[in-house]
């Protein structure tokens, strides 16, 4: 419920930012969106859209050549060009470190709302429902079943564990920390060392949570050639890849999944977090 009289600028993004800037406007708040034309949405002049209190850029702000990421819109936006527009404004981000490269002043203007603890425990869902998407997608087996490894138990560790038990698969999870090995046992899981893989050979499909290489030629010479790797970790990922590719495994990196499969819960979980950082700055 709209508590705040503020405009929203939406720039740009996928199909998450356009559900962002829908989810706002019906809860009554002001809203101007840029970067939307191929869609035909509500999309309007950028100098319209700076022209807001608060300006939301996508979740990776900025592409290779410092555009901002707008897959959807027939123009390209370099901001830069529009530094001046942005001062004195609010301004939201996924990631806030890729804003700061472009834009190092603005360090207490900018906030990211991917840090937020209630946004990553929200978006575990969508990602594990689209990990298990991307399973079924590239695989000619049932996860009912199956034998099946998740190497993690941060936030989509635990949530995907828990879905794939629900659909009948024998799950297994890797974690480093004993005490994170502790959970897993108490929740009912095996649960095993990351790393001391000694089995790995026997699953039939492996999902990869840890943000560093774990998924090494080593490993991945061991296991069997129906084995399917679905890779979540975010760039570079857990997974020699080319080495996967060498030994005949298919290996998947999956990437930004909610916005893929979920965008419209995915733009709300941006909007809910967002209007909690500011009801807290302004509290």
């Amino acid at each position: 419920m709209k508590s705040f009289d503020k405009t929203f600028g939406v720039l740009g993004g996928d199909k998450r930012n356009y559900y962002l800037a829908k989810a706002l406007k019906d809860d009554g708040y002001k809203v101007r969106l840029w970067g939307f034309d191929k869609l035909g949405t509500m999309d309007c002049e950028i100098a319209s859209a700076l022209d807001s209190d608060i300006i939301i850029l996508p979740v990776i702000p900025f592409s290779d050549d410092e555009n901002v990421v707008s897959p959807y819109s027939n123009s390209n936006l370099n901001l830069k060009e529009y530094e001046d527009a942005l001062k004195d404004k609010i301004i939201f981000t996924g990631i806030k470190d890729k804003f700061l490269s472009a834009f190092p002043d603005m360090e207490n203007r900018v906030s990211s709302y991917s840090d937020r603890e209630e946004f990553a425990v929200k978006n575990a869902v969508p990602t594990a429902e689209g990990a298990i998407e991307q399973a079924l997608m590239h695989s000619d087996i049932t996860i009912n079943g199956s034998k099946v490894l998740v190497c993690g138990y941060g936030r989509i560790g635990k949530v995907l564990s828990e879905m794939l038990r629900g659909m009948g698969a024998d799950v297994t999870v890797s974690a480093r920390k004993q005490s994170d090995l502790a959970w897993i046992k108490l929740n009912g899981f095996a649960g095993i060392k990351t790393g001391d893989f000694t089995e790995i050979n026997s699953y039939n499909f492996i999902f990869n949570t840890i943000p560093s290489l774990i998924l090494r030629e080593d490993v991945l010479r061991e296991l069997s050639k129906d084995t399917l790797i679905i890779d979540l970790a975010s760039l570079p990922g857990g997974v020699d890849f080319a080495c996967a590719e060498k030994c005949g495994i298919k290996a998947i990196h999956a990437l930004s999944l909610p916005g893929k499969i979920a965008p419209k819960s995915a733009g709300e979980i941006i909007e809910s977090t967002i209007l909690n950082i500011l009801k807290e700055d302004d509290g």
